[in-house]
């Protein structure tokens, strides 16, 4: 069903931001906030790449955006006892054990404390695009960071969420996100997109600057960060691509997919009427697993099972319990529980973060706008 803009009462403030980052002459993004389940804020604008509007239905790559929806479908398979975080994933995944990462938890291991953020070999488009295979060659490698100490799994984070999805339930994870999780909520979200989406999918730009974070100044800039980022195609952002499922960071969503996937955390687990998660589970998804400066990039990092907590350098806001996910580029998703608000930014433009102030400013204001209630 198309949906129109809409900007609460007393929320005002959001949209006048977005509007300043996003009118009819900018590059396109859409950002969406709830409150108690209610939608506050519901916008979209500017332009996709090949010029024409930003709709309602218009779906972005979220790239590492994807990490949240994989914790959240993790938390599933664990509240139905398909999964104990705190067990050795050997014990679910044997073949994991080579090098001794094997005894990681489960928990650790989506923790970015398995010693394996990359892989010492290059891959092609044909091996990204059959997850179980790239789950063994994450099996296979040798741990190249020590072992329980925070190293960002950027892409491996995915293979491992979803190969232990798979193993205990059958289903691929996007398949597995599906059924579970956006088909019962109503949620325009994919780890690999059906052909229905791919139309509506923008394709990314990168200002003329991008940069992943790990490679900003300031950063250590390890040699060993090739073999982190360097699985990233070229053709990442592309709709074409999407059709791959990719849950490290190929994800594609809408704001108000991913706000309403957020505000169903926000509000214990439950979203008009249909229990994805138990609050407890959602409790034990936020417990810090993982913090301290990254090995390879000095990136300070804080995690529970799959989610960034505050605070660490991403933009989640100000609440000191805020957690979800950003993505690489700027795209913002998650949840502030003490106030029961969530939200999502997804845009068309990546830019590097330490330039990029769009995710900040319009959180800064829901903030304002929420505090005032």
């Amino acid at each position: 069903m198309t949906r129109s803009i809409f900007v609460a009462p007393r929320f005002e403030k959001v949209g006048e931001v977005f509007k300043s980052l996003h009118n009819s002459n900018l590059s396109g993004a859409s950002f969406a906030a709830n409150v108690n389940g209610r939608v506050v804020v519901d916008l979209w604008g500017g332009a996709k790449s090949d010029s024409t509007p930003w709709a309602d239905d218009t779906l972005c790559v979220i790239a590492s955006g994807t990490k949240g929806i994989c914790a959240v479908a993790v938390m599933i398979c664990v509240e139905r006892g398909l999964l104990d975080i705190d067990a050795d994933i050997e014990t679910i995944w044997p073949e994991f054990a080579v090098g001794g990462k094997g005894k990681v938890s489960i928990g650790d291991s989506l923790a970015h404390l398995a010693g394996v953020p990359g892989l010492e070999r290059s891959v092609s488009i044909e091996d990204l695009a059959d997850p179980i295979h790239m789950a063994q060659l994450v099996a296979q490698q040798v741990p190249f960071v020590a072992i329980g100490l925070p190293s960002y799994h950027a892409m491996t984070f995915g293979w491992i969420a979803g190969e232990l999805v798979r193993r205990v339930d059958g289903r691929s994870i996007g398949k597995f996100v599906r059924d579970e999780i956006a088909n019962p909520l109503q949620l325009d979200l994919h780890i690999g997109a059906p052909q229905e989406a791919i139309a509506r999918i923008a394709d990314t730009t990168r200002s003329a600057d991008y940069s992943y974070s790990a490679f900003l100044p300031g950063s250590v800039a390890d040699p060993r960060l090739k073999f982190v980022y360097g699985m990233i195609p070229a053709e990442r952002g592309t709709a074409d691509f999407a059709k791959i499922e990719l849950p490290g960071g190929g994800g594609v969503a809408s704001a108000f997919a991913m706000s309403r996937l957020y505000a169903m955390l926000a509000n214990g687990g439950e979203l008009d009427g249909v229990r994805i998660l138990k609050p407890e589970s959602i409790i034990l998804a936020r417990q810090q697993r993982s913090q301290g400066d990254d090995q390879l990039s000095g990136r300070f990092l804080r995690f529970g099972v799959g989610f960034e907590l505050n605070p660490n350098p991403s933009c989640l806001g100000k609440p000191s319990d805020a957690f979800g996910h950003t993505g690489a580029g700027g795209s913002t998703h998650g949840a502030w529980p003490s106030l029961q608000t969530s939200f999502s930014y997804v845009m068309g433009e990546f830019i590097p973060e330490n330039r990029d102030d769009r995710g900040t400013r319009l959180l800064e204001a829901l903030h304002e706008c929420v505090s005032n209630i």
